[in-house]
């Protein structure tokens, strides 16, 4: 059932709610809904704000006109019945030339459901920019937080109706799709990925290390949730979503057949509610959803794994309890967020042992992973806190273009790093290169006269390391083309998948004498101050990058009919970059590479509103910090690069 996109509902309200006194003014002097509309809302059919657009037509032959619309957009009447009921002086022309005798009952371009959270909303989930009667609609920029409060549910056709009364809808996409790579990132470890990351992490063998894949496990399916208002002027809604991108098996039953049979992971899952606070909309959210840092704007590419992950696009989920509220100006909405967060950091330590090999007492990091995850955020005993604003206006007035976001994030988090004592070195058995010069201890070994570094610490030690992230992004849509992207700077940016690397050592130019693992598996170096041992803190590896992308809708901007079979052709240009800072990465613990780039381009068509073909052609490269630092197809390189190929077909519900 087709229903108004959700973006022209919000921007009603949020005239209503601009200036109270003209919304009063307006609702003074609006005519009663005629009785046929008042029955079809009352039936479902139409929402509360559709009626209350029909209620608005000048006359009665242009209500009747955007009433026929609606029942087209909404799959209950055929174009023919539109055509042969509604006359052509009745229909009004919009802005571009076109009328309201078409419609093209399809979503016109592919998002990734990373991009296309459906809103908490009563609209049916939509796998793309959604239309308007007889316009092919322009490309909307992914918006996974979209600022448009929720509406009453009231009139929602579920796909099932609970006992409790909650009103649910399933969405999602089957995604299958053959690639082509002609290298892959290197190594064991990295090696053979179905998805892009930096290159250079290892050495592919004698050759590039070309790679085909066939890939179904992109495929999503979530759940949207709503609950009808109790004597309550709050709106609760809620999402569930998963997908198919977790661990492989390696029970015995799929030993054999475990690359076909990846476990299905957790992507979000909140309930929100949304009121108003002397007029202004204000809402809560409790539950795992997108960052406010860094999520707001996001690729649109084929490839949906990673979706631009370190090559410019940072994004991230995470347990949160998030609030704001809307203020308006005339057409220009305002809404700042904050969220407070489970303090995450992306340990590169954190890898998960292969079956067969052993772990030292010493280092139980790869268990832990199992266990509960990266612990350096918890153990700060601090949240990750971050917040954004966003600035919203539709500067096209015209059928199927969003209005323009301009939007600004920053987030900080503490890690903490613990080093036991028990972790160093038992005092009393130094080895050569941690007793080397060490002598300002209180209690020399009685033998050598020197010190062992765990005697320069009898309880142990620990230290922190901040996290500091900030964005500024921007979307403009336009009746031709659509821009957007964002600009990202801050330090330890991996778990938001800015950059590969987490930190690295200031040995201040000195020789470590020694080193020891922390519980979250890093290793700490220490260094020979005046005779003493001194640990040296792990410092983030800082970095900057982002992406611009250019959306073209080729059948709007041709002309196709609406209708006709070339109305779903679109093409996309991505191109993104990370880069850290030189001296950091040349440091101890970091990898050494210093920029990634990426470029991609895409072709779309449309079948109709559930399935798509797709095409995406993708040049990545990976320099060092230094030239000929790492190994690849054998020999010493500084820089490597991937022709990447994806095509097949996308199928949404």
């Amino acid at each position: 059932m087709k229903r108004v996109p959700h973006f022209f509902l919000a921007v009603a309200v949020a005239l209503a709610l601009a200036i109270p006194a003209f919304a009063q003014q307006q609702t003074d002097h609006r005519t009663a809904a005629p009785p046929l509309v008042q029955l079809l809302q009352s039936k479902g059919i139409l929402t509360a704000e559709e009626a209350d657009n029909i209620s608005q037509a000048s006359s009665a032959e242009e209500a009747n006109a955007r009433l026929a619309q609606l029942l087209v957009a909404k799959g209950l009447i055929s174009q023919q019945d539109y055509n042969n009921t509604v006359t052509t002086p009745a229909v009004a022309a919009t802005n571009d030339g076109s009328t309201g005798a078409h419609m093209m009952n399809a979503v016109n371009h592919l998002v990734t459901l990373e991009s296309a959270r459906a809103p908490a909303t009563a609209d049916t989930f939509q796998y793309g920019a959604p239309g308007e009667a007889g316009v092919i609609p322009a490309i909307t920029p992914p918006r996974l937080l979209p600022i448009d409060p929720a509406r009453d549910p009231k009139g929602l056709i579920p796909d099932l109706k609970l006992g409790s009364g909650a009103l649910v809808n399933l969405y999602g996409f089957i995604k299958a799709t053959e690639i082509y790579d002609s290298s892959n990132s290197g190594g064991g470890t990295f090696g053979n990925n179905d998805f892009p990351l930096p290159l250079l992490l290892g050495d592919t063998g004698p050759s590039s290390g070309s790679q085909f894949h066939t890939k179904i496990r992109s495929t999503r399916a979530g759940l949207n949730f709503f609950w009808p208002k109790a004597n309550s002027d709050i709106i609760f809604t809620g999402k569930v979503e998963v997908d198919f991108e977790g661990d492989f098996t390696t029970v015995n039953n799929r030993n054999a057949s475990s690359v076909r049979n990846p476990q299905p992971s957790l992507r979000v899952a909140w309930v929100r509610m949304d009121a108003h606070l002397f007029d202004l909309p204000v809402f809560a959210e409790f539950g795992q959803d997108w960052t406010l840092v860094s999520s707001s704007t996001f690729s649109d590419l084929v490839e949906t794994t990673q979706a631009g992950a370190f090559f410019g696009n940072p994004y991230e989920r995470l347990p949160q309890i998030k609030g704001g509220v809307q203020f308006h100006i005339g057409e220009l909405k305002i809404q700042p967020e904050v969220a407070v967060m489970m303090g995450a950091f992306g340990d590169a330590n954190l890898a998960a042992t292969p079956p067969g090999i052993s772990v030292p007492a010493s280092n139980t990091a790869e268990q832990n992973q199992a266990r509960f995850g990266a612990r350096i955020g918890s153990d700060s005993g601090l949240p990750n806190v971050e917040g954004r604003i966003v600035f919203q206006y539709p500067f096209f007035h015209r059928p199927g273009v969003a209005p323009a976001q301009l939007i600004f994030s920053g987030g900080h988090a503490v890690g903490e790093e613990i080093v036991p004592h028990g972790n160093l070195t038992v005092a009393g058995t130094p080895t050569a290169s941690e007793i080397a010069g060490l002598t300002g201890c209180s209690v020399p070994d009685p033998v050598t006269g020197l010190c062992t570094i765990a005697q320069f610490f009898p309880t142990g030690f620990q230290f922190s390391i901040p996290q500091n992230i900030w964005t500024a992004e921007f979307q403009v849509p336009t009746p031709w083309l659509t821009f957007w992207g964002k600009y990202y700077h801050g330090g330890d940016t991996r778990f938001f998948f800015g950059d590969l690397n987490t930190t690295f050592n200031n040995l201040l130019g000195q020789k470590s004498i020694g080193s020891n693992i922390a519980l979250s598996g890093d290793t700490i170096q220490f260094i020979n101050v005046n005779g003493s041992a001194q640990f040296v803190p792990l410092r983030p590896v800082r970095d900057q990058g982002g992406f611009v992308e250019l959306g073209i809708p080729l059948s709007r901007i041709f002309g196709a009919n609406p209708e006709g079979h070339n109305a779903g052709w679109n093409y996309y240009i991505y191109a993104g970059t990370d880069e850290a800072v030189a001296r950091d990465v040349r440091q101890s613990g970091a990898n050494g590479l210093l920029r990634s780039d990426y470029v991609a381009t895409s072709l779309r068509y449309k079948i109709n509103k559930w399935a798509s073909i797709v095409n995406e052609v993708t040049w990545y490269d990976t320099r060092t910090a230094d030239a000929a630092v790492k190994l690849y197809r054998g020999v010493d390189s500084h820089v490597a690069h991937d022709w990447r190929n994806e095509f097949g077909t996308v199928i949404t519900f």
